[in-house]
C-alpha cells in the first residue's frame, strides 16, 4: 500500500519568519567575526559578546520551534521584532570599539519593522536606536578611548537612510501590488459577470428560436469588457452585421448594435475587403487598430473614432452568417480573457442563428407540404367532380329512363342499358386513375418504371389520350424518395399537358445517363410564355410549375421548362442517382 505525500507550502508570513530565522544565524556569526577582526584578530571576543551569542541563539531556536506550531506562527511578528530590537540593539554596548562597527547591526530590526509594519514604525524604531547610540557616545558606560564622533554619526545616518529607503520601497511595492490586485479583481469580476451572462445566453439558445436576444446579450457583454477610455472620447461600440438574404448583392446589414450612431443603422457593407474579409477568410477573430483606416469599417461614423477592437466571424460549422465587431476609443487592445470569452459568445450566437434558419426552413417546408396536400385534395375533388361524379349522376338518370322503358319499349331499354354499362365502366376507370395518382402501389412494389407504364395505360383508357411512355428500367432498387418525387413531377407535368394541350400527343421518357436520371415530359400543345408565367408566382397563378421546381430541389435535381406559344412544352428533370444503387440500375 502506497501513500501520496504533498509538500507543505507555508503561507507568506511563515516564509518571512523562516527567512529571518536564517538571517539571524548569519548576523550572529558575522558579529563575532567583526568583533574579532576589529580587535586585530589577537584576542578572543569578550565574554559579554559570547553570552549575547548564546542568548540570541536560544531565542532564535525558540522562534524557530514556534514557527512549527500553526497556532503560534501568526503571532510571532511583534514578539520577534521586540526581541530583535533588544538583542541587536545591545550589540554596540556589549563590545565597545573605536570603529563602532557593531552599531551597523541595528539596521536589521529597523528594516524588518519598516517592511512588516510600514515606514512609520521603522522610523520610530530607528529613532529610538539612534537616540540610544547618541546617548552612549556622550555618556559612555565604559571608556572606549579616543572614539570619534564620526564612528557614531555614520551608523545613525546609515540607520535612518536605510530605514527610509526600505519604507519607501515597501510603500511602492504595496501600492503596485494593491493596484495589480485591484486590476485582477476587476478583471475577475468582469469574467465572472461574462461567464454568468454566457451561461444565461446558453440557456437562452435552448429556450428560444430567435437569434436577436442572443446578439443583444453578446454585444452587452462585449462592450462592458472592452478597455475603458476617457468620457470625452466616447463609449465603446458593438455591432452585429448579418448577410441580407433579400439583397441581390448579399451585403451585410446591421442586425443589433450598442452605442452606434443613428445614421450608421442603415449602412450596408459588402464584406469583401479589409478586416471583415480577413475574418471570413481565416475563420478566426481579427484584432485591429484604427478602424477609421479600414475600407469598410470606416463607413460607420461611430467606428471612425475607435482606436482598437476585434472582429469575430459569426459562423456555425461551415456556414457564415456575418460578423460581430467590438471597438473602443482606448488605445489598449482587448485582453486575452475578453477575447476568449467573446469567442464563446460568438459561437453561441452562430448556433442560435443556425437554429433560427433551420426553424424557418422547416416552417417553410411544413407550409409547402400542407399546401401541396391541400392542392392534391382539391385536384382529386375536381377530378372526381368533373369525371366520375358527373358520369355517376348521368348514370342514375339513365337508369331511371331505362326503368320507364322496360315495359313500353324493351328493345330501346336494352340499348340504353348497354350504354349505361359502358358509362359505369368508364367511371370506374377514372376513379381507379384518381386513386392511383394518390398512392400508386406499383411504385412501392415494382418500382418507378412499372408505375409509369401502369399510369400511361390508365390514362389511355380513362382519358382516351395519345400518351407514349418510355419508362426505362428503374426497379425497386431505386431510392424510394427519388422514385416518389420523380413520379410526382411527371404526374404534375402530364396534368398540366392534359389541361392545356387539348388532347395533343404526350411523350413521357425516363432514362439513365451516367449517374443521372433524366425524365422528360413533352407535349405538342399550344405552349406558353415561361417567363411571363413564372413572374406571376406571387399571384398564385402558376403553383404547378413552382411545385415541380421545389420537388426537384428535394432530390438535388435540376428542372428546366422549355416552351413558347404555338410550339408545345418540354419539361426535363435531371436528378442524381444515389451512389450506393447507381451500379445496380440499368439504362
Amino acid at each position: 500500500m502506497t501513500t501520496s505525500t504533498r509538500s507543505f507550502t507555508p503561507p507568506p508570513m511563515g516564509r518571512v519568519d523562516d527567512l529571518l530565522f536564517r538571517v539571524r544565524w548569519v548576523l550572529m556569526v558575522l558579529a563575532i567575526i567583526v568583533t574579532w577582526v576589529d580587535a586585530g584578530g589577537v584576542t578572543l571576543p569578550p565574554l559579554k559578546l559570547l553570552a549575547w551569542f548564546v542568548a540570541t541563539a536560544l531565542v532564535n531556536l525558540l522562534l524557530g520551534l514556534a514557527l512549527q506550531i500553526p497556532t503560534l506562527a501568526p503571532r510571532l511578528p511583534i514578539p520577534s521584532l521586540v526581541l530583535d530590537t533588544l538583542l541587536f540593539g545591545a550589540l554596540p554596548f556589549i563590545a565597545i570599539s573605536r570603529s563602532n562597527l557593531l552599531a551597523y547591526f541595528l539596521v536589521f530590526p529597523t528594516i524588518v519593522a519598516a517592511i512588516r509594519f510600514g515606514p512609520k514604525v521603522g522610523l520610530f524604531m530607528a529613532t529610538l536606536l539612534a537616540l540610544a547610540l547618541g546617548a552612549h557616545f556622550f555618556l559612555p558606560l565604559e571608556s572606549p578611548g579616543s572614539r570619534e564622533i564620526l564612528s557614531t554619526a555614520l551608523p545613525i545616518v546609515t540607520l535612518s537612510a536605510t530605514t527610509i529607503f526600505a519604507g519607501y520601497l515597501t510603500l511602492h511595492e504595496k501600492a503596485a501590488a494593491v493596484k495589480q490586485a485591484t486590476a485582477e479583481l476587476d478583471e475577475l469580476r468582469g469574467m465572472m459577470a461574462g461567464t454568468k451572462l454566457l451561461y444565461q445566453t446558453s440557456s437562452l439558445v435552448n429556450l428560444t428560436l430567435s437569434y436577436k436576444p442572443v446578439l443583444e446579450s453578446m454585444l452587452e457583454a462585449g462592450v462592458k469588457g472592452l478597455p475603458q477610455a476617457r468620457r470625452e472620447d466616447g463609449p465603446p461600440v458593438g455591432v452585429a452585421l448579418l448577410f441580407d438574404d433579400q439583397d441581390p448583392e448579399q451585403r451585410l446589414i446591421v442586425a443589433a448594435a450598442r452605442n452606434l450612431e443613428r445614421r450608421d443603422e442603415s449602412v450596408r457593407v459588402p464584406g469583401r475587403s479589409g478586416i471583415i474579409a480577413e475574418a471570413f477568410q481565416s475563420g478566426n477573430a481579427v484584432v485591429f487598430d484604427h478602424a477609421g483606416a479600414d475600407p469598410e469599417l470606416s463607413s460607420f461614423g461611430a467606428l471612425q473614432r475607435c482606436c482598437s477592437g476585434v472582429c469575430y466571424p459569426l459562423r456555425a460549422g461551415l456556414e457564415l452568417y456575418g460578423v460581430v465587431i467590438l471597438a473602443c476609443t482606448a488605445p489598449r487592445r482587448p485582453s486575452t480573457q475578453h477575447l476568449e470569452l467573446m469567442q464563446a459568445f460568438t459561437s453561441q450566437a452562430g448556433i442560435a442563428f443556425q437554429n433560427a434558419k433551420l426553424y424557418e426552413a422547416s416552417r417553410k417546408e411544413q407550409n409547402r407540404i400542407i399546401q401541396s396536400d391541400s392542392e392534391m385534395r382539391q385536384k382529386l375533388a375536381r377530378d372526381l367532380h368533373d369525371g366520375p361524379t358527373q358520369k355517376v349522376a348521368g348514370l342514375v338518370m339513365q337508369l331511371d329512363y331505362i326503368q320507364r322503358l322496360i315495359e313500353s319499349n324493351p328493345a330501346q331499354a336494352r340499348k340504353e342499358l348497354g350504354e349505361a354499362r359502358a358509362a359505369a365502366q368508364q367511371a370506374a376507370k377514372e376513379i381507379r386513375t384518381a386513386l392511383f395518382t394518390l398512392r400508386p402501389l406499383a411504385l412501392e412494389n415494382k418500382g418507378l418504371s412499372a408505375a409509369l407504364e401502369q399510369y400511361g395505360r390508365q390514362l389511355r383508357e380513362s382519358e382516351r389520350i395519345q400518351i407514349q411512355v418510355v419508362p426505362g428500367d428503374f426497379g425497386p432498387e431505386l431510392d424510394a424518395n427519388v422514385a416518389v418525387t420523380v413520379f410526382a413531377i411527371i404526374e404534375e407535368a402530364v396534368g398540366n399537358a392534359l389541361k392545356h394541350a387539348r388532347q395533343a400527343p404526350i411523350l413521357v421518357s425516363v432514362q439513365r445517363k451516367e449517374n443521372l436520371l433524366i425524365a422528360v415530359v413533352q407535349d405538342q400543345g399550344s405552349g406558353f410564355d415561361v417567363k411571363q408565367v413564372e413572374e406571376a408566382y406571387d399571384k398564385h397563378t402558376s403553383l404547378g410549375l413552382q411545385n415541380m421546381r421545389e420537388r426537384a430541389s428535394l432530390i438535388n435535381g435540376n428542372l428546366t421548362i422549355v416552351s413558347a406559344p404555338g410550339q408545345g412544352t418540354r419539361v426535363t428533370l435531371a436528378a442524381p442517382i444515389p451512389s450506393r444503387m447507381a451500379s445496380g440500375i440499368k439504362s
